[in-house]
């Protein structure tokens, strides 16, 4: 399945994970690898010395430049990991799990994406026919949506409080008038969470979802609900939630 979420800001991290695809470049690593193992063996004969690639690789290694120290280190890392020099395609894609892993847990991005990613894999949503609703799931899942959390990050004014403020709970004007006195507290902030289980704005949206599902939302298993049957319904209460928030406006035809 491809993942799109229609946005240029979407995270790489989001895309491999949902989709349990791999980068192309791993595919091709054992091939690289082969040839880095052929130079250097290459370049351990003794009638190599005047020749340009052994010179080359020399000074490769002797100033560790990239090429040299990405492949030494690759081939270092499988040398260990499997006691010979095989060249074995899922060592470097556990290899790439376990950088997907450590990534993840660096980027404030992506804390929505944390609680509802277990493992690498691809996700159950994405086989969903109906395009609206795979996509709504898509955004919230990554971040990628127009949610203040979010939106509020970006700009010159990005640290002013009532950027991530939820725009139906809070009083922009207010807060702005408060936030500089020295018992402000922080507003209600326009989460992935406050918008699904607490903002009053989107109560009847919530009593209208099925039983089972509303009582999933209360609990807040989105995990579940996103790798359930109840994923498609879901999408579409998000895709009511959106259009919520952003109203269609009408044009008038002045003569």
């Amino acid at each position: 399945a491809v993942v799109s979420t229609q946005s240029t800001g979407t995270n790489n991290n989001f895309c491999y994970g949902d989709s349990g695809r791999f980068p192309w470049a791993i595919s091709v690593i054992p091939q690289c690898l082969r040839y880095y193992n052929r130079v250097a063996q290459t370049t351990n004969s003794p009638n190599s010395v005047n020749t340009l690639i052994y010179h080359a690789y020399q000074d490769q290694k002797r100033f560790n430049m990239s090429w040299y120290s990405t492949w030494h280190t690759i081939n270092h890392q499988q040398l260990h990991d499997d006691g010979d020099s095989t060249l074995n395609l899922k060592t470097h894609e556990r290899i790439f799990i376990d950088q997907w892993q450590a990534s993840l847990s660096k980027q404030s991005k992506m804390n929505f994406y944390r609680q509802v990613k277990a493992q690498f894999g691809e996700e159950p949503y994405l086989k969903i026919q109906d395009r609206s609703s795979r996509l709504q799931i898509a955004k919230l899942r990554s971040s990628s949506h127009d949610l203040r959390i979010e939106k509020g990050r970006y700009g010159c004014t990005s640290a002013k409080s009532t950027n991530k403020s939820c725009r139906f709970c809070c009083d922009e004007e207010l807060v702005t008038d408060f936030e500089a006195l020295p018992f402000f507290e922080e507003p209600i902030i326009e989460s992935e969470e406050h918008v699904l289980n607490e903002c009053p704005m989107y109560h009847h949206l919530r009593m209208g979802l099925s039983d089972n599902l509303k009582s999933l939302v209360m609990l807040k298993e989105y995990s579940l609900i996103m790798s359930s049957h109840h994923a498609n319904e879901f999408g579409i209460f998000l895709s009511s939630c959106h259009s919520l928030r952003n109203p269609k406006r009408t044009t008038n035809n002045q003569d």
